[in-house]
Parts: structure tokens; sequence; C-alpha cells
């Protein structure tokens, strides 16, 4: 295999282009200089990577689904409890190890042995059950499906709005009238802006999406959008715009947030494998502070949230000094009055514990479950992000095949079909508009 050097710092400012080094003849000019050799990739990588985005972050769901907001005493007396560090503990490379080899699937039985509507659906639900950070994923993916079936495109917010009121009445759920209460609990607020957003202005049954969750930038992005990237490998800017454009549910600058964060998964996607590491991670989070095509950059007097909140990120985990306690300590401070969901938490601890880890991911992952307060989210994030970079074979079949198991017999859904449809709809993209046209920067 062909191998050249390039400079590390021309490959980091073309990251809206380096997918050509896994999506298309290999290109050395994209990244010309780079002082590390680049490998030209197998045909087979950048899918790989795709499964490895959609899998991590089932996985990293399912992980902290059974612990999540629950009292920290008592996942203490848990057999196997996340571990609690002391201030003087370092994250060396034996700890990182260590963290690594503590992930684990917990079944749901200890803590939360009864269906609620925003996490576990099944009762005393078995190791590897998934929450809502994934199901929103679903209802995306069963519109995008719908939608290349019917040749219906553009996809915009009215046809994912569809997509949502459509989802509790298709495939397997509605085979399952016990799940009624749980499906109209967990999506009444999204039905409610999604009747608004298709039309409807009786104000009984539709609301508008700007009011819901009282208007709070949250999380919803982060948990339906995420796939995305996987049709824009290597190109943020894209992602970024189909990410903002079906940001229904998403308020205020965590529209901004949280499509950036689809940019940054689509740089990850891209990022040659044997780039090290830090290198790597510093051209994804450059993704996300470069790409900007609405200028929130630009607005006067005001910092955008996306560097704010990564700058928040990657200096606290420099002040922590490899010291979990120190982090953990410093996020408790920092959003001692805010929602754990808000859209900036997950980003942050996701920034945070990869930096504090030096980008281990596995040890990453099991940090960010540590830390405790909405521990789904944070791992399905991270997972996202590890399995986009790294690709699905860095889960054990001992995280992997529980969670698939539990999907394929709750949901009657196989990753590989995801993988598929997004392969797919990825080699229209270059060849249609699959989301609404927005002008070019």
């Amino acid at each position: 295999m062909k191998t050249r050097r390039f400079p590390r710092r021309q490959f980091l400012q073309t990251g809206t282009t380096a997918a050509a080094a896994l999506i298309g003849p290999f290109s050395l000019a994209l990244a010309a200089d780079l002082e590390t050799p680049l490998a030209e990739p197998s045909a087979d990588a950048l899918d790989d990577r795709v499964r490895g985005l959609l899998l991590g972050s089932l996985v990293g769901d399912a992980l902290g689904g059974p612990i999540e907001f629950q009292d920290p005493e008592r996942v203490a007396q848990l057999s196997n409890p996340p571990k609690r560090w002391r201030d003087d503990e370092d994250l060396d490379e034996n700890a990182r190890r260590a963290a690594a080899g503590r992930l684990a699937l917990r079944s749901y039985r200890d803590l939360r042995p009864t269906p609620e509507p925003f996490g576990q659906w099944p009762v005393n639900a078995l190791p590897g059950t998934i929450t809502d950070d994934s199901r929103h994923k679903m209802i995306l993916l069963e519109g995008l499906g719908n939608a290349r079936r019917r040749k219906q495109w553009p996809f915009d917010n009215a046809s994912l709005a569809q997509a949502y009121l459509d989802w509790p009445t298709a495939g397997p759920v509605r085979k399952n009238p016990e799940l009624d209460a749980l499906r109209q609990e967990w999506l009444a607020e999204w039905h409610l802006a999604s009747r608004w957003c298709l039309g409807e202005r009786d104000l009984s049954r539709a609301l508008p999406p700007e009011r819901i969750w009282n208007g709070l930038p949250t999380c919803c992005g982060q948990m339906t959008l995420l796939p995305l990237a996987a049709l824009f490998p290597g190109e943020p800017d894209r992602a970024y715009r189909a990410a903002y454009a079906l940001g229904l549910f998403d308020n205020g600058w965590g529209k901004d947030l949280n499509a950036a964060i689809v940019a940054g998964l689509a740089q990850a996607l891209a990022v040659p494998h044997n780039l090290p590491k830090a290198d790597a991670w510093e051209s994804i989070f450059g993704a996300m502070r470069r790409t900007d095509p609405y200028r929130y950059g630009k607005i006067p007097w005001v910092t955008r949230s996306v560097d704010r909140w990564l700058d928040l990120a990657l200096g606290g985990a420099r002040e922590a000094h490899g010291r979990p306690a120190r982090l953990f300590a410093r996020l408790e401070a920092e959003f001692r009055d805010t929602i754990k969901w808000e859209a900036q938490v997950p980003f942050v601890v996701t920034i945070a514990v990869l930096a504090s880890s030096e980008f281990d991911p596995l040890a990453a992952l099991q940090l960010s479950l540590e830390w405790g307060h909405d521990t789904d989210s944070y791992g399905q994030l991270v997972g996202a992000f590890i399995g986009a970079r790294h690709g699905a074979a860095l889960f054990l079949a001992s995280l992997s095949a529980p969670v698939l198991d539990r999907l394929r017999a709750d949901y009657a859904v196989e990753l590989d079909d995801w993988v598929r449809l997004l392969v797919e709809l990825r080699l229209q993209s270059s060849t249609r508009p699959l989301f609404p046209q927005t002008p070019e920067s």
C-alpha cells in the first residue's frame, strides 16, 4: 500500500474536503504536506465507520440507561458500580486501561425495573436495552427510509414531523398495545410540535415548536440527527446544513450547537485512520468551530455557543491535570443550576472526557458514565464520536451483541439495514438534494 507524508497543519485546514481520503479516489492533494503517512483505506473503511457511529451511539445509550438520573448512593450499591474517583487519583495509562475494562452492560432490574416513557420500555429490561436517545434516531431513519421508497424528496421539517406522528403506529411497536401509554407520554411534546409544523392550529392538539421544553436549548437534535453525518463524511458544512434544516425541535443557540455536533461527526468519519490521535481530534473540534454557515460567530456582543462550550470543555480538562475527580467537580459547579439534558451539557461532557483521557476512546466512554446524571445521553454522544473515528470493531462483542439482540427483539430493527440505507442515501446525495437547499455562504 502506498503512503505519503504531509504536514499536519495543512490537513487540519482542509477539514471540509478531507472526505476524499475515504469516499473517493485517494486524493493526496487534499491533505498536502501532512507529516504523518496517510495510508489509503480499504473500500469498506467508511461503511465500517458509519456502522461504528450508529453502534457506538446505541452501546453508549444502553450503558448509561440503567443508571440514568439514579440516586448516586443507590448506584454505588450495585455489584459493579461506576468508580468514584478520589481527588488524588490520576487517569494515567494504567487507569485508562482499567476504565475501559469497567465497561459493562447492566440490567435495569436493580434500579429501574418498571418501564418508563423516556427510558426503557420492557419490564426488568435486560442488559443492552436502549432508551429514547436511540428511539429518536429510529424515527429519523424510518422517515428517511420511507422517503427513499416513495421517492419523496427533499426530506424537510414537515417530513420529519410526519415521521414522528407515524412512528407509534408503524413497525413492531404497533403490535404491542401494552406500550400505548408509554408511546403517548414519551411523544406528547413532540407530537404537539409536529402537528403545528404540519399546519394544525387547534391548541388542544398542536402547539408551536419553540415552546417545547419551555424553549430551553436541549439535546433533542443530539438524540435524533446524528445519523445525518453519515451522508456527508468529510463535508462538515453540508452535514451542518442538513442538521440545521431538520432541527425542528431545537431551540435558540441549541440549534447551532447540535448542528455543529453533526458537522464534527462528519469530520470524524473522514479523518485518516493513522493520523495521530491528538491531531485527529483537533481536526474534529476544528471542524465544529469553523463550520458556521449562518455566521453565529459574527453576531455582535455575544460569543458563539460552540466556541464557548468547546473552550470550557477543553479548559476544564486541562485544568483537571488528568484527575477525573477534579473534572467532575468542575462540571458540577458549572452546571449546578442547569438541567443536565440541556444541549451544552452532553456536548461539554463529551469533549471534556475525551480530552481528559488523552483521547483513549473506551476510557472516555466509561468516564462519561462515572460523572452521573443523564448518562445515556452522554454515553450515546461519546459512543457516536468514538465509533465514527475508530469503526465498529472498537466495541467488543460483550457490548455490541446484547445491544443488537435487544434492538432486534424489542423493535425488529437490524443495524445493517440502517447502514445500507445511509450508504444508498449518501450516493444519492451526490446527484440530487435530499434536504431543503440553503444559499451557499
